[in-house]
């Protein structure tokens, strides 16, 4: 009897997926008792996070689905060393932590979840956010430039007013377009991807290289850059907000540093690689 071809598609990409798991290296713990630290750091007590799929570790851990230990920002896992975790080895006490953050979410999705941060009362709030605002299914289905400058505009403000004596950190928006770049050429890679939903405009056909899809690719990296453009700027008029300067979009995440079950979120060792970028920009604003 001949296989069903979804069938043996399915198989075949399931195959993919569990070779890619099992090749993946385990990530060392981080070495917490070398962190630079901050006299400003140390007093933090409470941490709130605010964006969408990475920072609820989505996809990071060896099971598909979130793995919220994995979290750059609130996460306990040794291997990745979270922003948590080195406050909490900086001052000898691990913080509370409020997690806010919103699978799929974007940044008016984080507006509307802000109260659920504010009530907590923390002392800093990390946020990670428009990865879902130029990720969609087509290129006229990503947020505004306009609507996503109104939105994080209305963000900060909110957190402002609500906590007026917090520090805010606005991560940018990682290189998407490299991530196709990264794995385009990889098989296994293109099948989960055009199997799946996410970040469709991007990655969705990844082996077309004709004019039309060059184009959408284009318009989602012309995208990605306003908005990173537009975190800086907002951030920047807020002076309780200190921003990473580009550090997140400008790091080139290798093939170990993202997910092997879906190719497309940071692995274990990716996550690893923003809680060091935020705790650096942290540090440094903090000296």
């Amino acid at each position: 009897m001949r296989r069903p071809a979804a069938t043996t598609a399915a198989i075949a990409l399931l195959l993919a997926v569990l070779t890619a798991c099992a090749g993946a290296p385990a990530p060392e713990p981080v070495d917490l008792d070398e962190l630079e630290s901050s006299p400003t750091l140390s007093q933090v007590a409470t941490i709130g996070a605010l964006g969408d799929s990475m920072t609820l570790g989505v996809n990071a851990c060896a099971e598909p689905g979130r793995c919220t230990a994995a979290s750059w920002a609130t996460g306990d896992e040794p291997a990745v060393g979270s922003v948590a975790m080195r406050i909490g080895a900086a001052n000898g006490s691990v913080p509370d932590t409020v997690n806010a953050a919103k699978d799929g979410g974007t940044v008016a999705d984080a507006v509307a979840r802000v109260d659920e941060v504010v009530a907590a009362g923390p002392e800093l709030v990390l946020v990670l956010l428009g990865g879902n605002d130029v990720c969609a299914a087509d290129v006229d289905g990503m947020t505004s430039v306009e609507d996503f400058r109104a939105s994080y505009t209305a963000l900060l403000a909110a957190l402002s007013e609500g906590l007026p004596d917090a520090r805010v950190l606005a991560l940018s928006i990682p290189d998407l377009h490299r991530l196709w770049e990264v794995g385009r050429d990889d098989e296994g890679t293109r099948q989960i991807w055009d199997s799946s939903p996410s970040c469709s405009n991007l990655l969705g056909d990844a082996a077309a290289t004709d004019a039309a899809a060059t184009e959408r690719r284009d318009a989602v990296a012309a995208r990605t850059d306003e908005l990173n453009a537009v975190i800086a700027e907002v951030c920047a008029a807020d002076s309780a907000c200190v921003s990473d300067g580009g550090a997140v979009f400008a790091y080139e995440f290798s093939p170990a540093e993202i997910s092997s079950i879906d190719h497309f979120h940071p692995s274990v060792a990716g996550q690893q690689v923003i809680a060091e970028i935020a705790w650096n920009t942290l540090v440094e604003a903090a000296s």
